[in-house]
């Protein structure tokens, strides 16, 4: 029995953290243009699904989801990978600093700690990983001088370049990533702050039925409305990935979608190219299906368990029923 409610459990984290993957990799396609940054840097809230994760699952949990999310972006994404490393390294700090503390006692207030103490993580963590590491990879790979990047800050506020430090980069990160990073990761607590405690008593519910559990009508009701939501979030997230592939199919008519219709080209691209290997066209339709797959998983999860919730109600009431049936005539002349 034991073996079988850990199965039960690990399947449920599994198809979690899936769900959460498929909704990160989506939310780091929405990005959005900052005016006070440079037009390379922009905002997205795929850090989101992680924090939750490493909330309701664990904090290693959280930087999985992280890594997934960018191994599944990282065949549509334009930086050559740059871009991918940087937001795995900084997002894992968050949300690993972030899961830890509140791992240690678990309440709203250790969450907020956890989630601040994780922005201020990332901001500081942002200043030797881009200077020392993004930055010399985007002027090496991809090309691009970095007196180029200096004018593009010194384009939004002129004097940048020259203070607090003698050193025009690293007076650029200071100024404007780290405080950019922070408040980034500052948006992401705020946000999960309103919409955890929602999700954890629905989609992350831990409880799943197992045959030890005795359900009133009460609790079967309740779990039975926890189970559907998780079946509805596989169907939405199903209709999510039908709309990929229509995008993929007809480019024309979504244009309004320019980051699904751009990744859509890219794998285009991608499977027409006779020099890339089959693996590689292997992982790209893998990733191209990933919001798909974890879709199914949450509608199988949920029905098996919706099912398997009715037949155990089922029994329970038929044994509430036959406890309550008086005692039998011939039962009570029996000696005692």
């Amino acid at each position: 029995m034991r073996t079988k409610i850990k199965s039960h459990e690990s399947i449920r984290r599994l198809t979690v953290a899936a769900m959460l993957t498929a909704i990160a990799a989506v939310l780091q396609y929405m990005e959005i243009a900052i005016p006070l940054m440079p037009s390379f840097v922009k905002l997205d809230m795929s850090d989101l699904p992680a924090l939750i994760g490493a909330y309701s699952l664990g904090p290693w949990w959280g930087v999985l989801i992280q890594l997934m999310k960018n191994l599944l972006h990282l065949p549509f994404g334009s930086s050559m990978g740059v871009g991918e490393l940087c937001n795995f390294v900084l997002g894992s700090v968050f949300v690993l600093v972030a899961g830890l503390i509140y791992q240690r006692r678990k309440s709203r207030g250790t969450a907020l700690m956890g989630a601040i103490l994780g922005s201020v993580a990332m901001a500081i963590a942002s200043l030797p990983l881009n200077y020392f590491a993004i930055y010399p990879m985007y002027v090496t790979v991809l090309h691009f001088p970095e007196e180029n990047i200096i004018q593009a800050y010194e384009a939004i506020f002129g004097s940048v370049a020259r203070i607090p430090t003698f050193n025009p980069l690293l007076n650029c990160l200071l100024i404007f990533n780290a405080t950019f990073t922070l408040a980034k990761g500052l948006l992401n607590m705020l946000i999960c702050w309103f919409i955890y405690k929602p999700l954890s008593k629905t989609v992350l519910n831990k409880e799943l039925m197992t045959e030890e559990t005795a359900l009133s009508t009460a609790d079967y009701r309740k779990r039975n409305r926890n189970l559907w939501i998780l079946v509805s979030v596989g169907i939405l997230l199903l209709l999510v990935q039908a709309f990929f592939w229509a995008v993929k199919l007809f480019p024309g008519t979504f244009a309004f979608a320019k980051p699904f219709v751009k990744m859509g080209d890219a794998l285009n691209q991608l499977l027409a190219d006779p020099e890339k290997s089959w693996i590689v066209k292997a992982l790209s339709l893998l990733a191209f299906h990933a919001v798909g797959i974890a879709g199914a998983l949450c509608v199988v999860l949920g029905t098996v368990n919706l099912c398997r919730a009715k037949k155990h109600q089922v029994k329970k009431l038929a044994k509430m029923e036959s406890e309550e049936k008086p005692n039998s005539p011939e039962s009570l002349d029996k000696p005692m």
